[in-house]
């Protein structure tokens, strides 16, 4: 993909849904162990699921874990409600293994990432975004359009947040947002 090409998906997200492309260049680290466990819930919520599913489900099942500490009878899916329902137990040891491992810089925050229940080698990585880190998800669509470009996702991504002055996770962004959309050729 070309800067060219970037800047054009660009433009068109932003403007398609401005306040999306708001959120994703201002990503922080949570405040605390409830807004981590918040974020990593909605990250196995959405692993594996279509994104307009996820924001349905999550929409009544994020005011279940904040009362309740729980998925509640929210959702049926067992493995990832006894992930989430383990994440929001445990959320101030995880907490303060993320904090501990934010010190350390991102690779560190990735790796971390993967060690929470149902986060596997991708998924960490939209976690990891989630939590603050400037970063890829090598996910399906971003590993095509890289695979066409002769790149990998980091190297792409890179490229083109140098190349344009975004951060790494806006351009992850703007390329899957293209993708989801089909603007871009698969």
């Amino acid at each position: 993909m070309t800067l060219e090409e970037y800047l054009g998906y660009r433009q068109r997200v932003g403007e398609l849904d401005p306040d999306a492309m708001k959120k994703v260049e201002t990503k922080s680290p949570p405040i605390d162990a409830t807004d981590f466990a918040l974020r990593v819930s909605y990250v196995i919520l959405n692993s594996g699921m279509r994104w307009t599913v996820a924001q349905d489900i999550w929409s009544r099942m994020k005011s279940s874990l904040i009362e309740l500490g729980e998925v509640g009878d929210t959702f049926g899916h067992p493995g990832k409600k006894k992930s989430i329902n383990q994440v929001m137990s445990n959320r101030t040891e995880y907490f303060e293994g993320f904090r501990s491992a934010w010190q350390n810089g991102p690779e560190e925050v990735i790796a971390f990432c993967e060690t929470l229940p149902h986060i596997g080698g991708i998924t960490k990585y939209h976690l990891a975004k989630n939590l603050g880190v400037d970063v890829a998800k090598p996910d399906v669509w971003l590993e095509r359009v890289a695979a066409r470009s002769g790149e990998t996702v980091h190297d792409l991504c890179g490229r083109l947040s140098r190349q344009s002055g975004h951060s790494v996770s806006t351009v992850d962004y703007v390329i899957w947002k293209a993708c989801q959309q089909g603007w871009w050729g698969l």
